[in-house]
């Protein structure tokens, strides 16, 4: 036991992944994974420990069942616990998504709402086990070196500190410590393509090699050390060709490919654009090389070369309007934005609290009409609050100096009669969120992380 203690703790120690005696969300599905993760921080750190549970309404009774497990388990271990139930079938009819991507987005959109407010982590239970998983399913894809580097450690807020130990020691773990846990039975389903290597793939590869978990471990911190040193080489590539106009086309044509690509993609990033697949960037690439040339990427972005300049234009957005019926909604350029009902006494940390109220909330008790988001208008007309005159947004975005490019994608939510927040901008007067408000509403939007770093069937 003290090897696997020692081995958590050493990625922990060498990552950074928690500050100290900091607050950290972990995702408790009660499988034993998130179970263990769950006993290890709140027994073997100083960290305070909050566990978020989602029911998914996908299973029927099994899901009740494993939600029972986990109440009961932190009610006896005295850890505070937030659950969400969604219903992700009906959630993915009306977005259009597939039942895995709509269950993950729910859960990590439950997370940052919790984050946002209550901690300063999330930890997920990601195993080496589910690394080795990960990188061969990056592989039968055609993965760059990226998606062989397999999960991060760390990616913004959320940490994962199993990553080195595999999933037979998480059990063992959970025997030592006589842990209960639940057993998704959906992870037997040869169905899905991840259940196809761990249950077919992995066991012939350990015939050839035992060691290969070590051996992929091993791998991907060789590449993820390349893959940084790329991209800091990319980055500065990126800030040298920077023009007034553009980009500098014979600074960026003379780079190695390798640095090229991972420069088009920050240049096509810093735009606005979606997250670009490998077909662009090697386009956009040799568009670069040949000096001519314009194209299109995702995210309505239009890259064209004149001259010696790389131009990038963002194609405007066309106006769009999307009720807001649940948790979550996909917004048209690819992020996703939450709009959650909270109370004030849910808010611990009162600094964070004014930051969130200011910047993030509205006041709930203004809302007497379904809500949009929506992007601008012509002549639409804003008033922030405690601001006590009201600006067309024109003159608003002049004021902050917001690229023109940037302005169709600034998310605006309404109640069909006016304006009531604006990213960036904060609440309007009329929404503001006065001092002796128990309960507001609160608006998040971020960028959804990719797909391929996700587990199939844990709510971690």
């Amino acid at each position: 036991m003290q090897q696997i203690l020692g081995q958590i703790k050493g990625v922990i120690a060498e990552f950074g992944l928690f500050p100290p005696q900091g607050r950290v969300i972990v995702g408790l599905s009660g499988g034993a994974d998130s179970m263990a993760l769950t006993h290890f921080l709140v027994y073997h750190t100083d960290l305070q420990v909050l566990a978020a549970h989602v029911n998914h309404g996908l299973r029927g009774s099994a899901a009740d069942q494993d939600e029972e497990v986990v109440r009961r388990w932190c009610e006896e271990s005295g850890i505070p616990l937030r659950v969400l139930h969604a219903d992700v079938k009906q959630q993915a009819r009306e977005r259009n998504l597939g039942l895995e991507e709509c269950g993950r987005e729910v859960r990590y959109a439950f997370f940052q709402e919790l984050a946002d407010r209550e901690t300063d982590r999330i930890a997920t239970a990601h195993t080496l086990s589910d690394q080795v998983e990960t990188v061969l399913l990056h592989l039968t894809r055609g993965a760059g070196l990226r998606g062989l580097c397999g999960i991060p450690p760390v990616r913004g807020m959320i940490v994962r500190p199993f990553l080195r130990i595999t999933r037979e020691q998480v059990e063992a773990y959970c025997r030592f410590y006589h842990l209960p846990y639940v057993t998704d039975q959906t992870n037997a389903d040869r169905g899905f393509a991840r259940n196809r290597v761990r249950l077919d793939v992995v066991p012939a590869l350990k015939a050839v090699n035992p060691a290969l978990e070590r051996e992929i471990a091993g791998m991907t911190a060789r590449l993820a050390r390349d893959e940084a040193y790329l991209q800091e080489e990319a980055q500065r590539a990126v800030e040298q060709a920077k023009t007034p106009n553009g980009y500098s086309r014979t600074e960026l044509a003379a780079l190695p490919t390798a640095i090229l690509v991972r420069a088009l993609e920050r240049i096509l990033r810093r735009a606005g654009g979606a997250q670009p697949e490998a077909i662009h960037l090697e386009q956009a690439a040799a568009m670069v090389r040949a000096g001519r040339g314009s194209l299109s990427a995702p995210g309505g972005i239009q890259l064209a070369v004149q001259g010696n300049t790389l131009f990038v234009a963002q194609k405007p957005l066309p106006p769009w309007s999307l009720p807001v019926t649940g948790e979550t909604t996909r917004l048209p350029d690819g992020r996703m934005a939450a709009l959650r009902k909270i109370h004030k006494k849910d808010l611990e940390n009162q600094n964070k609290f004014k930051n969130l109220l200011f910047h993030n909330c509205i006041n709930y008790d203004t809302i007497t009409s379904k809500l949009f988001f929506r992007n601008r208008r012509e002549g639409d007309c804003f008033r922030p609050a405690k601001r006590g005159v009201s600006k067309s947004l024109k003159k608003l975005f002049n004021e902050a100096k917001i690229e023109p490019l940037l302005r169709d994608r600034i998310l605006l939510l309404e109640d069909g009669k006016e304006i009531l927040w604006m990213e960036g901008f904060g609440p309007s007067e009329r929404a503001r969120v006065p001092k002796d408000a128990e309960q507001m509403l609160l608006i998040t939007v971020w960028e959804p992380e990719e797909a391929a770093d996700q587990r199939v069937s844990d709510n971690s």
